[in-house]
């Protein structure tokens, strides 16, 4: 376990308190579990859930230039927006 230094809202610490006080567990062990909890709840959103398709998804790669030339339509489309 590593050491760290956090920043508490006074009204959160108070919460925490009374609850110390009902389940006779220290402060530090209440604040490692909520952590933990969080973390890991955290970690599910993150890794379990897939990009929502959006429907003009399907469009990606629909233009095909004929050339091989690299190009940049969204550059000339900001040319036109850009120039006031």
């Amino acid at each position: 376990m590593k050491r760290y230094q956090v920043y508490l809202n006074p009204q959160s610490v108070e919460k925490i308190d009374s609850f110390e006080e009902e389940i006779k567990l220290e402060r530090s062990a209440i604040i490692r579990m909520v952590i933990d909890a969080i973390a890991a709840n955290l970690g599910q959103l993150i890794h379990d859930k897939k990009p929502i398709k959006g429907p003009l998804d399907e469009l990606v790669g629909f233009i095909k230039p004929r050339t091989k030339k690299k190009t940049n339509f969204a550059a000339k489309a900001d040319e036109i927006y850009l120039s006031d």
